[in-house]
């Protein structure tokens, strides 16, 4: 399990993370039938869960303290968004208040090795972000020249923003509309399409929050796509002990290319960790047809336990100890 970002969680869900037809469009709720668990599908099922409960925080990345260019699956688009915002004044790496200090267009810039971006944006007060102000760009099989291609759009609007802009020290609440992204390097494709809503708390110092929902995700990587629906993802950081300590709550429910039907899923012990390692501690409970489910059961930050009922009558019928390692692989 991905743990946080350097100063949140590596969020949604972000994304996010970040529903086909393009911004929003459609639900995962809509699946005729739950998906079939037993012992052979469970560690399959399992985790394309993780996976996708952790990519619908991933798309978070675009809006933290480090917008547009911080680590993760995202990175990509980050580091092509940085740059231009940076050419039209912005200051991306000031922090949410950076985003919109430039006076955007619309306008369309060649990227470096090909394709265009265009950017464009309405801020109520040119001298800090408020309510209403957002922030889009669409990329046109934007070659960055250093081997990251984006095609698609995304947008930031907020909804609120209070607090000390100037330390940080600011609770956010921004919605996110992704339509059709494309992100290629050299480690293969992603694709996001939805519109998720991220709410991040900093003001106090060293704890934090951060929490992505949505109605509907989809998230591709390759040959894979996930969709989600009415899920939420939930970390929190305390920065002030080393290393970092962090939590991560999640729930909603998933489709995947990887198995027929729909499962739902749950956090009932929430999940806890430190530094860069997994989470030592928290349960993910899997549902599906019938009843039956899933229950992850994290032993330490390396071993994980699968409690598997494929008969839905609350009893174990299966038993899996495996890695954390294995199950994300």
């Amino acid at each position: 399990m991905t743990p946080p970002t350097k100063t949140l969680f590596i969020a949604a869900l972000i994304t996010s993370l970040t529903a086909c037809g393009g911004g929003g469009g459609g639900s995962a709720s809509v699946a005729t039938a739950f998906a079939k668990i037993d012992f052979e599908s469970a560690p399959a099922i399992t985790g394309a869960v993780v996976e996708a409960a952790l990519q619908s925080g991933d798309i978070a990345d675009l809006i933290d303290a480090d917008p547009l260019g911080a680590s993760g699956e995202i990175g990509t688009l980050g580091k092509t968004g940085r740059y231009y915002l940076g050419k039209l004044g912005a200051t991306p790496g000031a922090g949410p208040a950076g985003w919109f200090q430039a006076q955007i267009g619309p306008l369309t810039l060649d990227c470096e090795a090909g394709g265009t971006v265009t950017l464009s944006g309405e801020q109520n007060d040119p001298n800090t972000p408020t309510s209403g102000d957002s922030i889009s760009m669409s990329f046109d099989n934007c070659d960055s020249g250093a081997g990251e291609t984006a095609d698609g759009s995304f947008e930031f609007v907020i909804d609120s923003i209070s607090g000390n802009l100037d330390s940080g020290e600011v609770v956010l609440s921004v919605a996110m509309i992704v339509s059709n992204l494309t992100l290629t390097d050299g480690s293969g494709t992603e694709f996001i399409d939805g519109r998720v809503n991220v709410e991040i708390d900093t003001s106090q110092p060293p704890q934090s929050s951060i929490s992505v929902s949505g109605d509907s995700l989809t998230v591709g990587e390759d040959a894979v796509t996930r969709t989600l629906a009415d899920f939420i993802t939930r970390a929190t950081t305390d920065s002030g002990i080393a290393p970092p300590a962090y939590t991560i709550a999640s729930s909603g429910s998933v489709m995947s290319s990887e198995f027929d039907g729909e499962i739902t899923y749950s956090t009932p012990v929430t999940f806890e960790g430190s530094g860069d390692d997994n989470p030592y501690v928290g349960e993910f409970l899997i549902r599906g047809d019938g009843g039956a489910s899933i229950r992850l059961i994290a032993l330490d930050n390396v071993f994980v336990r699968l409690l598997i009922d494929e008969d839905g009558d609350g009893a174990e019928d299966h038993t899996i100890d495996t890695t954390w390692d294995a199950i994300r692989d």
